[in-house]
């Protein structure tokens, strides 16, 4: 009898706390989101953070709290959220770094595909590729003739070793069958200057660092790496449609939680962010910031972010390339 009645009241415990997840979980949020930013404040990953969690607050009923946690590029934040309470009260916002850190042997403290479940794709931003003005080449095609035509001697620069700029210049060169020299900076301004300067004839970067130079004159673009042309530079051909079939270098911003969380948590957070992003003044506040609104599920975001570590896998290993 004392038997039946401990296995009772056990069973009745474990229905109770059963119960009570699920009442938790159905109630939530019930308290403040956390919103950690893989970058320092007053870059692009933090200005779309910032544009949308306000919003994603009102919708949710409860404030969505901004933290920036820089360092590594981006993987102090990306282990932060992998190691935090899987409740969906800790959002990650990061970009495409998290894929590309990914891409290179060292071993990192998580794996971005199973230690996290995409919510939503925010935005792209588009890569462009360009020469300073003294080149002698005004297509993709003219430049890659140039280059062939002097192997080892033009060089091009990036915001830095191991960015998805990096990593662009590399796959022109396995495309194109050429051999740009990478010269890497510690940022993109350094980068632009020197390009301007005359110092380093090639770039690639993101369209927002290119975008002062080119309306002065002191750049001139060839291409964008992404797969359809910009609707801000209509005439601007993609490299792909350019030459270079099939090339594609086009850094995401998108929202990630611990692969742990409930899937009713990561429902409802794709559901809002899906209706967060349909504004049509959030997706003028993201044009603003020189990047293109681009929804996407957490399927869709999935399959982006799967293709982008083998793409990438893919150059480094080809390339030989090795981090500085």
């Amino acid at each position: 009898m004392k038997i039946n009645l401990f296995r009772t009241a056990a069973i009745a415990l474990v229905a109770i706390g059963i119960q009570a997840n699920a009442l938790a979980q159905g109630h939530w949020p019930s308290k403040p989101v956390r919103f950690i930013v893989a970058a320092a404040s007053g870059g692009s990953t933090d200005s779309l953070a910032r544009a949308i969690a306000q919003r994603l607050g009102e919708r949710l009923g409860q404030p969505v709290v901004v933290e920036n946690r820089g360092g590594a590029a981006g993987g102090v934040a990306a282990q932060f959220v992998a190691a935090a309470p899987a409740d969906g009260y800790t959002l990650l916002m990061t970009n495409d770094q998290l894929i590309v850190q990914a891409s290179f042997p060292t071993k990192l403290p998580y794996d971005p595909i199973k230690d996290f479940a995409p919510i939503s794709l925010v935005a792209r931003g588009p890569v462009v590729l360009g020469v300073n003005p003294g080149v002698k080449a005004n297509t993709v095609a003219e430049l890659v003739a140039l280059a062939r035509a002097q192997p080892g001697k033009l060089a091009f620069s990036s915001c830095g070793s191991g960015t998805v700029l990096h990593l662009a210049g590399e796959l022109l060169n396995l495309s194109a069958g050429i051999n740009l020299t990478h010269v890497p900076y510690k940022g993109c301004a350094p980068a632009m200057a020197d390009v301007v300067a005359g110092h380093v004839p090639i770039f690639f970067t993101v369209l927002g660092n290119a975008v002062p130079f080119e309306k002065a004159g002191k750049v001139r673009l060839l291409g964008v790496a992404s797969a359809k042309r910009l609707p801000g530079y209509p005439n601007l051909p993609t490299i792909s449609e350019a030459g270079i079939k099939g090339f594609v270098a086009d850094p995401w911003f998108g929202v990630l939680v611990s692969a742990q969380t409930p899937k009713d948590i990561q429902g409802k957070l794709a559901t809002e962010m899906a209706a967060v992003l349909d504004a049509a003044d959030l997706k003028e506040a993201i044009r603003g910031f020189s990047l293109e609104p681009t929804s996407a599920g957490p399927d869709e975001f999935a399959e982006i972010m799967k293709s982008d570590l083998a793409r990438w896998s893919s150059v480094v290993s080809r390339a030989k390339i090795k981090l500085e």
